[in-house]
């Protein structure tokens, strides 16, 4: 179990060191600590001209069968508004297990649309978990203090499961993103062609590295976040 933990552990520093998805951006926390920013409305769905990534614009594994869902935001820097709570069944909470970095000590915040997640492979408990940070009275509706929500693990599937760490992001967004995307790793090519060359060049690498990673060892029954790594080769080639 301890190997396994060091394999999620080391999942998530990977991913952590990516830009350039559409409906997430992962800042990288500590050792043992990720924040996700997810997008909570996709605002590209309505306008195929808007720049749907706003999660990648400051510096998606599985599909999605669930409902509720969001675009990405950026850095989680500017204080969030709140959206109606989602349509369906409440995310349910774990039995509390406190988070290394407690909320009232939080000051990573999200931009206006979108939810702070925080994921985390604590040696302590020996296994991941994920928090909610803002906007919880979307998926989370029971009683109690904020903090005592945000201080209480989700019950996600893909905790329950404890898989890969792709596996939990993907959950993650196909709860939080409206509509829900069909592939939660799809990548904002626009943002990352404007990027200036030496960092287009890392960010592809790094992107590709990620992918063909994902495909070697993801979910072989759905394939279709393969479609990303073509145009992506073929940009970090042209780069290089």
């Amino acid at each position: 179990q301890k190997r396994k933990l060091q394999h999620f552990l080391s999942d998530m520093a990977l991913l952590g060191s990516l830009q350039g998805f559409k409906y997430f951006q992962p800042w990288l926390r500590g050792k043992e600590e990720l924040l996700l920013t997810v997008v909570n409305e996709d605002l590209g769905w309505r306008s195929p001209g808007f720049v749907v990534s706003r999660a990648s614009s400051y510096s998606s594994t599985s599909s999605c069968n669930s409902s509720d869902a969001s675009p990405s935001s950026s850095s989680p820097s500017l204080a969030s508004q709140s959206s109606s709570p989602l349509a369906g069944e409440p995310l349910g909470l774990q039995d509390t297990l406190l988070p290394a970095s407690p909320s009232e000590r939080e000051i990573a915040v999200p931009e206006v649309n979108c939810t702070l997640f925080l994921l985390a492979g604590y040696v302590k408990y020996g296994r991941p978990y994920a928090w909610i940070r803002s906007n919880h009275e979307r998926l989370v509706n029971i009683g109690g203090t904020d903090s005592m929500i945000k201080d209480t693990p989700m019950k996600l599937k893909s905790i329950t499961d404890w898989i890969r760490v792709w596996d939990v992001i993907s959950e993650l967004v196909c709860l939080c993103t409206v509509p829900s995307p069909s592939n939660p790793f799809a990548l904002d090519m626009r943002y990352i062609k404007s990027l200036p060359l030496p960092d287009r060049f890392l960010v592809t690498g790094g992107l590709l590295n990620f992918l063909e990673m994902y495909v070697v060892y993801g979910n072989r029954d759905e394939l279709h976040y393969v479609e990303e790594v073509k145009p992506l080769r073929r940009l970090h080639v042209q780069s290089l």
